[in-house]
């Protein structure tokens, strides 16, 4: 087990992010809004990442001091157009466009789709599905060093470990990648005091309660009924 201790930063740094996001949606819920339909917060254990999911820059991120978050937010939403779809990038230092990794357009694309997917709740079993979180690394020792592509949960103590693979990868699987994120979390109902800890105090959507632990390996992301299940692989 990892010692607690070694979060401590991590954990604060995401509670002060998680607060700076509360504080904007009750005083200004349409400047939350707009930025919450491209952009998440990804706290790491000296700053934050502001990553975006838009098509343009599919999960490229920026990095923003832990004290300046909300004003961050704000001016990453004063980029994007009135249309609510158009970014002016050339406002924004530091997200660039460069190379994309294969995976990143399915990532984004499921992030943002996540809560409105009817028919991937319909086959995971689940009433409601709320992202918390992107590539995060829950432990930092070299054995079990894991990122995670996407964790969701229901709303119901059941957390979900999405790992994505574009179609032309046939190198990697993503259902062993999945399964070991599964046996350093919560295999055998087992507790990981710094897992939950981290997704209690995460910027979006953070959980309450965790009682089960389910993964999916996905190839490539499609939201039509017809691909969604041939693209899914279970394991738990």
């Amino acid at each position: 087990m990892e010692n607690m201790k070694e979060y401590d930063e991590q954990i604060l740094i995401a509670k002060m992010a998680q607060d700076a996001l509360a504080e904007l949606k009750r005083g200004a819920p349409g400047i939350y809004a707009k930025f919450a339909k491209w952009f998440h917060l990804r706290p790491g254990s000296k700053n934050i990442t502001i990553v975006t999911t838009h098509p343009c820059r599919p999960m490229r991120g920026i990095y923003v001091g832990k004290t300046i978050v909300k004003s961050a937010v704000e001016f990453l939403a004063d980029c994007i157009g009135d249309d609510g779809e158009t970014i002016n990038w050339d406002k924004i230092k530091g997200i660039s466009k460069g190379f994309v990794n294969k995976e990143f357009p399915f990532q984004a694309d499921m992030i943002n789709n996540l809560h409105r997917n009817l028919n991937l709740k319909k086959l995971i079993g689940a009433r409601n599905l709320y992202f918390i979180a992107s590539e995060v690394i829950f432990s930092r020792s070299d054995e079990t060093r894991k990122k995670v592509d996407i964790v969701a949960h229901d709303g119901e103590g059941k957390i979900f470990f999405f790992e994505m693979k574009s179609p032309e990868n046939k190198k990697d699987d993503p259902v062993e990648q999945v399964k070991k994120y599964i046996d350093i979390y919560g295999k055998g109902g087992r507790k990981n005091a710094i897992f939950e800890t981290m997704m209690k105090n995460y910027p979006q959507n953070p959980i309450t309660e965790i009682n089960e632990y389910i993964g999916y390996g996905i190839i490539g992301y499609n939201d039509n009924p017809v691909l969604i299940e041939e693209m899914l692989i279970k394991c738990r």
